[in-house]
């Protein structure tokens, strides 16, 4: 063959193939490159990853026990201060140990309707049925506690109006749960307001006043905010009571961090 003439027919094509062979060698070296220094980078942060892993398992097992212990009763007190701070809520309304606290709110919540409901019904009161809760179960267990804290004030309220001659308990509001600011300061403990309206009728509300009185005492408080008496109804003979009230949960760190 005459290369002579093969050039002269095929310059053209050659010299752009070997353009393109450059052009890819040079790309070539760019990527290897680029993939080299990535991999130097991650081999790097993996020699780190595994030397803090190292670090952070130098606790013996004995100390590690130790600090179970220590943690367990920090819990402990944490405990035993909010119980002593906060006004207690009567054992019925607890989770009891070992029991699921979504399990313990069904059962209690279906519990006291009919027995709540039914006592004031055979007593000629009518009570809100849905006794102030949400018409889906809270999940979680610091929400759990709050709505059974509520309850306990629901029921206990029900009961000394009923026992003083209330004719009717309604709109019974337990509301989405929040935290006390004060400036720039917010409070620890998270607050579930609750608010009912009770109806005498022919008889006078002085009674009830009173034995909610003496309920605020010796460390047995309802969480009153505020209590409103409102003007006679002289044509019903009726004479209506708004009261608000707050419920306070001081909740732990591992709590809210679950």
């Amino acid at each position: 063959m005459n290369i002579d003439a093969f050039w002269q027919a095929n310059r053209k094509f050659i010299v752009g193939l070997g353009a393109g062979i450059i052009a890819f060698f040079i790309l070539l070296a760019l990527v290897a490159g680029g993939a080299s220094d990535r991999f130097s980078t991650a081999s790097i942060s993996v020699s780190r990853a595994k030397r803090a892993g190292s670090n952070a398992s130098q606790y013996s097992v004995s100390q590690v026990r130790e600090l179970e212990k220590t943690l367990t009763q920090l819990d402990a007190d944490v405990t035993e201060l909010t119980n002593a701070a906060l006004p207690p809520y009567r054992k019925r309304f607890q989770v009891p140990v070992g029991v699921s606290p979504a399990s313990h709110y069904i059962a209690l919540t279906g519990e006291l309707r009919d027995e709540l409901i039914g006592w004031a019904l055979r007593h000629n009161v009518n009570v809100d049925e849905t006794l102030g809760l949400p018409p889906v179960s809270p999940s979680q267990p610091l929400a759990i506690e709050q709505h059974l804290r509520a309850l306990d004030v629901v029921d206990r309220v029900v009961h000394l109006a009923i026992d003083n001659g209330a004719s009717e308990i309604d709109k019974i509001r337990i509301s989405q749960q929040r935290r006390v600011r004060s400036g720039k300061k917010t409070s620890p403990l998270l607050i579930t307001p609750l608010s009912l309206e009770i109806t005498f009728s022919r008889v006078s509300v002085t009674p009830f006043l009173r034995a909610m009185m003496i309920s605020q005492q010796g460390g047995n408080s309802l969480g009153v905010v505020s209590l409103e008496v409102l003007p006679p109804n002289q044509k019903k003979s009726e004479q209506r009571i708004v009261i608000d009230f707050e419920i306070a949960v001081l909740p732990q760190v591992t709590k809210e961090l679950e």
